[in-house]
Formats: C-alpha cells, sequence, structure tokens
C-alpha cells in the first residue's frame, strides 16, 4: 500500500491543476448523480411493472461492473512480478493478491460508490420498492463485479491449459443460470430478487441480503481462483516482419503493431465482443425494445474495449528511448496514437454494433449517440492512461481505471450541464455532439504529447 500511496502521490505532483479539477468533479459528481436518479425514475415510473423492465434496470450497471471486474483479474500481476523478495517470501498466495489490490480497490470505491450509491438511492426512492431498493442495486451492481473477475480467471485458465479450472467456472455459471431462472431472470442469477424489489414485489432487505451474500462468496472465490492460477506458458519468439515500406504511416502502424501484441489489450478486444454479444443477447431474452439491445450491447462492449485507449500512454512512456529521439519530437507520435487508440477502442464496438443492428435493429440517433460515446470515450481513456499511466501491476491499473472513472464522471458533469444550454439556445444535436468529441481528441493529443515531452527531459 505504500509502494501505491507513494505512485499515487508523484502522479498528483506531476499534474496537480487536473488531480484538483477531478477532485472537486469527484465532489460535486453525486449531486449531479441525484438528478439523474430523479430522471430516470420519472422515466421508467410507468413502466417499471412491466414485465423485463425493472430487470433491464439491474442488468445494465451488472454488466458494466462484470467487465470491469473481467479487467480487473486481468490486471492483476503474476507473483514473480510483484519482485525476488515478495515472490520468495513464505505466505500464501492469497496474501499477496490481497496486498496489491485492497488500495486501488479502496480508491476506485472512493470514485465509483458515491455517485453509483447517489443514483440508485434517488431512483429507488421514486419507485415502489423505496431508497432500501435503490440500495440493493447498488449491491447487486457491486457483487456483478467479482462475479466477472471469476469469468475471466476460467478464460485465463482454458488459455494456460487448466482444464479443470475452466469446468469449474463452467459448472458455477450453470448454477448461477439455473438459480437465476428459478427466481425469473436467469442471466441475473442469485440477483434476480433485485428486479422484482425494484418493484415492490420482494422486500428490499431480502434483494439486499442476497446481493450482499453472493458479492462476498464471489470474492472469495476469486481470492482463492487468482492465488492459484496457472503459471503462464512460455511465449514463443515472432519472425520480424517489415509491415511498412517508406515513412508514410510509419508511426501509426509502430503504435498499433504495440499495443496490438500486448495480452491485456487482446484480452480486453476478446472480452468486449464476448460481453457485448451476451448483452445483446440477453436484451432479446427479454424482449427489450429494438434501441435497448443496440445500446446495451455497444456500451458493454465499449467498457472492456476502452483498455486499449487506456494502455496506449503506458506503451509510449515504456518506449519512451525510441520516440525521444525522433526527428519531429512528441507530436509526431502523440497524433497517430490517439487514432490507433480510438481504432483499437472502437472495433470491437462496431462489431457488436452491426450484430445488434441486424438481430435487434437500431435507430438512426441511437447510432450516432453511441458513435459519440465511443469516440469520447476513447479520448478520455487516452488521458486518464497519460495522467496514471498503464503499467504492469494490478494496482496501477486499477488507479489508472479509478483515474478513467474519474475523467468520466467529470465530463459527463460538464457536457450534462453546457449541452443542453447550447441545444436550447439553436445548436443543433450533431454539431454539438461532434463538438465535444473534436475537443476530447484534442484534448487527448495535448495530453499525451505533454506527457511524453516532460518524459524526454
Amino acid at each position: 500500500m505504500r509502494c501505491q500511496a507513494r505512485r499515487l502521490r508523484a502522479t498528483v505532483a506531476v499534474a496537480p491543476v487536473p488531480a484538483a479539477m477531478l477532485a472537486a468533479a469527484l465532489v460535486l459528481a453525486p449531486l449531479a448523480f441525484v438528478r439523474l436518479g430523479h430522471a430516470l425514475a420519472g422515466e421508467l415510473a410507468d413502466a417499471i411493472s412491466t414485465e423485463g423492465v425493472a430487470d433491464g434496470m439491474v442488468l445494465g450497471p451488472a454488466l458494466a461492473a462484470a467487465v470491469a471486474g473481467a479487467a480487473w483479474a486481468a490486471a492483476l500481476p503474476e507473483r514473480p512480478s510483484l519482485g525476488h523478495q515478495i515472490s520468495v517470501a513464505p505466505f500464501d498466495g492469497v496474501v499477496a493478491v490481497v496486498a496489491v489490490t485492497v488500495a486501488p480497490v479502496c480508491a476506485l470505491a472512493l470514485v465509483v460508490l458515491p455517485s453509483l450509491g447517489a443514483a440508485s438511492l434517488a431512483l429507488g426512492g421514486a419507485l415502489p420498492g423505496g431508497s432500501g431498493s435503490g440500495l440493493a442495486l447498488t449491491g447487486a451492481s457491486l457483487a456483478a463485479l467479482p462475479a466477472g473477475a471469476c469469468a475471466a480467471e476460467g478464460w485465463i485458465a482454458s488459455a494456460r491449459g487448466g482444464p479443470a479450472r475452466t469446468v469449474l467456472v463452467g459448472c458455477a455459471a450453470a448454477a448461477w443460470l439455473a438459480v437465476g431462472a428459478t427466481l425469473g431472470a436467469a442471466p441475473l442469477g442469485p440477483l434476480a430478487s433485485t428486479g422484482p424489489a425494484l418493484r415492490g414485489a420482494v422486500p428490499a432487505w431480502a434483494a439486499l441480503s442476497a446481493s450482499s451474500a453472493t458479492g462476498l462468496a464471489l470474492a472469495l472465490t476469486w481470492l482463492v481462483l487468482a492465488a492459484r492460477r496457472p503459471p503462464a506458458r512460455a511465449s514463443r519468439v515472432q519472425p520480424t516482419r517489415r509491415l511498412v515500406r517508406g515513412r508514410s504511416g510509419a508511426v501509426t502502424t509502430a503504435v498499433g503493431v504495440i499495443l496490438a501484441r500486448r495480452s491485456d489489450v487482446r484480452f480486453g478486444a476478446v472480452g468486449a465482443v464476448a460481453f457485448g454479444v451476451a448483452g445483446l443477447a440477453v436484451a432479446r431474452i427479454a424482449s427489450a425494445p429494438a434501441p435497448a439491445a443496440f445500446l446495451l450491447g455497444t456500451t458493454t462492449a465499449l467498457l472492456g474495449s476502452a483498455l486499449c485507449a487506456l494502455a496506449t500512454g503506458g506503451a509510449l512512456l515504456a518506449g519512451r528511448w525510441l520516440w525521444a529521439r525522433a526527428p519531429r519530437g512528441a507530436a509526431t507520435v502523440a497524433r497517430p496514437a490517439v487514432l490507433v487508440a480510438l481504432v483499437g477502442t472502437s472495433a470491437p464496438v462496431i462489431l457488436v454494433g452491426v450484430a445488434a443492428a441486424a438481430a435487434a435493429g437500431a435507430t438512426r440517433a441511437s447510432a450516432g449517440a453511441v458513435a459519440g460515446v465511443v469516440v469520447a470515450g476513447a479520448a478520455l481513456g487516452v488521458v486518464a492512461g497519460s495522467l496514471v499511466p498503464w503499467v504492469p501491476g494490478a494496482g496501477a491499473q486499477l488507479t489508472t481505471l479509478a483515474a478513467f472513472a474519474a475523467i468520466a464522471v467529470g465530463v459527463s458533469l460538464g457536457v450534462g450541464l453546457a449541452a443542453p444550454r447550447l441545444v436550447s439556445a439553436g445548436a443543433p444535436d450533431p454539431l454539438v455532439l461532434a463538438f465535444v468529441c473534436a475537443s476530447c481528441l484534442a484534448a487527448a493529443a495535448v495530453v499525451l504529447r505533454d506527457r511524453l515531452e516532460r518524459s524526454d527531459r
């Protein structure tokens, strides 16, 4: 924890003004999310009794939390990477996992929990289930976090030749679906009682107890699985290939290859497509309206594909000895890197979006909204990964995720306050969306260039 706190202090010392702005945004964000909760309650109050609506309200944040949990598990460092003194120390692997995750989890909870709790309480207070059902919704979202981490452990064990671990996680997933089907919502598993609690059909304390017990059991299960993860296979030496002939596109191609060869970026892309398709399938099973399935699938995929943007800054900083000798400086690298991050982030979302549009349909407005969110999300991911570089280690990477969440909350707060005023003043919606996206991309290029230039001094 001292090492992680020291890194955080160094990051704040490097960029004190953005850190102060983020702190202010985190203080104000719960107020904005209270308004968001009331607005959602006003939209959904009349439809809450409709079959599938309440379950969809639980499923959306639960899928997002599951994606975050999978990224959390993928970011966990192997024991040898903790250093020679720690890796050979005589303590159990569970202790090592707890040691490298407790501080980043506290930081992430400080960023996410106040806003999530404020929105859930405001939403539940305006629904038949009352404020207690809002707490149950928060508990269900948090319980999905270790569920995604356990699913990622099964995937990692399968890739490393651990069939017993894969079968165990598969049986647990089948039991999850069976329990959910018994309670009326198979994808939600033991969390399925949260939807009826929002409708007032089930006591809120029962749903909160079920989500709390589920989250605790899954967290303990993940600790055991992560502590006994099969060792990684030795990587094979890849032959050298010439990808670019001439100078045109050399920097862009180099950054793209560097990111594509990272295992965490590839894992995030595959997980994004898998979770996006799962979100689409769940929305179709729940008979959600046409835009809902498209929106759920694409936004869930974005949460996983954002790893490409988050890793961009750390990958370039690791190779700063090369970029520092570029003839035209860091600006030559920063702009193509932002473009590569945008392409890498949007590619899985496009795949899921095409499948969702073909299977469930989509409107032009929903497609435009998703496009804007993807562009802004990729740009903000580059900003977060530049301010708090995505480097090996669960502590550093979870801190980067916390910074990304804080920046996203702050920007969402600012856009939510300014955009309606611009629209009411007569600005067209597409023009406002384009302005927000262009501003985010420009900010990403400037922040990344500044970080590269300062690292060369």
